[in-house]
């Protein structure tokens, strides 16, 4: 759950701190004191998108900080040890800095990551729901995905397998589709492929052979040269009693003599006595290279007329040697790929429809069971919208079944949620039946069932409970605070029955000095929490007699609260 928010500088909020503890909290206050502020703030923390504009006017740069306590099997840890990001205890310490020019800076436990791993781990720690949510239930198009995430583990497991064998399908169909389109050209492009492998297989190229070759030519072409200067070296290093070795050798025993009166003279000794037999070491090397010396003129021969092979290949494929290697290996790739043997029109045609017949068994497996789990979300929302007041609605699944040519990667299954909300009514689009507050019923409806099923760690409802008023509000408290049975909730709200059935409740206030607008956050004690409920129910000015309303809706709430758990 989420143990601490830290805000600096963001929007209209300053400096701001607030701890939060487990079960339901109310965010409390009036229309732009801030309190979506809030939550857009800890959307940051959990990846959402960043914009410089969220950066408070007349400052450079703003930070979000929030530190997650998570159960001990929680998928955070899996996603922590992939990106070798180390964790000590069961916490989890998130910073986000955003500055002016753009740039955005995303810290977990202390580590730089990317956007999208604050992402991955924040879909484990944080589910916010508000109008995005009500815009998601709205859209026809989204309706299938919502229902699949009631399914079962077996379900969920039996769509992936069938869209990793849906993808390759598809692959496949673009395949059939590319050489019916163009199979002359694929026939020419398999031709070239083929004289160039042979082109360059037939080199039988080796890494770095053009180099040594090089340097061998080299040596055969200035034979004669090589071979006078290391013979007149030779000479002059041994040439009897004049030779450089000899010389060396006199010196050497002249301060043999006297190396041990002065330091000096030892340090020469030393020096001339490493020349001495360093040069005898060369003497022997020069001799050596002068017995291996072996003019072979057939070999010059063949050496120019590899390279010149070597040449004509690097021309075509280099421009240098490693990159000809590379070019055959790559048309070896891509020669594989499009061989004709195994993607002749013919053959693909086979394989299209034996795999279209395996995926059509697969969604119709697919399609019996989303039957089931549509008969099982039907009820339950059935349940809860008796719950929330709505007695006479009945929400249904609407299914309706695409051809075989036209399955997608979703299956054959076409899904619309429907709604009637009156005895003798038909059932209609959900967009076009649930007036405000229904719809704000229908949507805690789905979040209080999706609730069990989640595996976060804290939910946010965003004025979940626009629209609605009376004793439906207070069963929209009922069921937030059910669900904070199991989940730590934050909820913004306006309705007084809903934050006196939460177990914490902030008061989001503004205020303006020095021409600059401020938030400021405030947790309520019993006695501020009349005062604030107060205010919530009498709209403008508090009275005794709204103070005692007040008194009496939190006792009341605290009655439910205890009934609920």
């Amino acid at each position: 759950m989420l143990k601490k928010l830290i805000i600096n500088n963001f929007a209209i909020i300053s400096q701001l701190q607030l701890d939060f503890k487990s079960g339901m909290t109310t965010l409390t206050g009036e229309t732009g004191a801030g309190k979506s502020i809030i939550i857009d703030a800890l959307g940051l923390l959990v990846g959402s998108r960043s914009s410089i504009d969220f950066v408070r006017t007349g400052q450079n740069s703003l930070t979000v900080q929030g530190l997650f306590e998570v159960s001990k099997n929680s998928p955070v840890f899996v996603i922590l040890d992939k990106y070798g990001i180390k964790h000590e205890d069961n916490t989890i310490i998130i910073k986000r800095e955003i500055n002016r020019k753009g740039r955005n800076v995303c810290r977990l436990n202390n580590e730089l990551v990317k956007t999208n791993v604050l992402k991955e781990v924040g879909r484990f720690l944080v589910e916010i729901h508000g109008q995005n949510q009500s815009q998601e239930l709205l859209d026809e198009d989204n309706h299938i995905d919502i229902l699949d995430r009631y399914a079962s583990d077996e379900f969920v497991s039996l769509l992936a397998d069938y869209q990793i064998k849906y993808q390759d399908f598809q692959a496949k169909k673009s395949r059939l589709r590319m050489i019916q389109k163009d199979s002359q050209n694929i026939a020419q492009r398999i031709d070239m492929l083929k004289f160039q492998i042979e082109e360059i297989d037939s080199a039988q190229l080796e890494p770095g052979e053009d180099d040594s070759l090089e340097e061998e030519k080299n040596h055969l072409e200035n034979f004669e040269k090589i071979s006078s200067s290391l013979q007149a070296s030779y000479e002059i290093l041994s040439e009897n009693n004049s030779g450089v070795v000899d010389a060396l050798g006199n010196v050497r025993q002249q301060l043999d003599a006297i190396k041990e009166f002065d330091s000096a003279y030892q340090e020469l000794y030393e020096s001339i006595d490493g020349a001495y037999y360093q040069v005898q070491d060369d003497m022997a090397t020069i001799s050596d290279e002068i017995d291996g010396l072996d003019f072979d003129e057939n070999r010059l021969d063949n050496i120019q007329k590899r390279l010149i092979v070597l040449d004509n290949l690097k021309k075509k494929y280099g421009p240098t040697l490693d990159e000809v290697i590379q070019f055959g290996i790559d048309a070896h790739d891509e020669l594989s790929k499009i061989d004709m043997d195994d993607s002749s029109e013919e053959n693909l045609k086979k394989q299209i429809d034996a795999q279209q017949s395996q995926l059509m068994d697969m969604v119709e497996k697919i399609s019996k069971e989303r039957h089931v789990t549509a008969k099982s979300l039907i009820k339950s929302i059935n349940h809860e919208l008796k719950d929330l007041y709505m007695k006479n609605a009945r929400f249904d699944v609407d299914f309706s079944v695409l051809s075989a040519d036209s399955m997608t990667a979703k299956g054959i299954d076409q899904i619309r949620f429907t709604l009637k909300t009156n005895i003798g009514e038909d059932y209609k689009p959900l967009v076009k039946v649930a007036s405000g507050g229904e719809l704000s019923r229908v949507i805690l409806a789905f979040e209080s069932i999706i609730a069990e099923k989640m595996n976060v760690e804290t939910i946010v409802f965003d004025e979940i409970d626009t629209g609605v008023s009376g004793r439906v509000a207070q069963s929209i408290g009922d069921k937030i605070y059910r669900v904070a049975q199991s989940l730590q909730v934050l909820c913004i709200s306006h309705l007084p029955q809903v934050a006196a059935m939460s177990d914490q409740q902030f008061q989001i206030t503004k205020k303006t000095a020095n021409n600059k607008t401020e938030t400021e956050v405030s947790l309520l004690d019993s006695q501020e929490r009349i005062e604030a409920i107060s205010l919530m129910l009498a709209g403008t000015k508090i009275t005794d007699l709204t103070r005692e309303h007040a008194k009496e809706l939190l006792e009341l709430a605290q009655g439910e609260q205890e009934k609920l758990e």
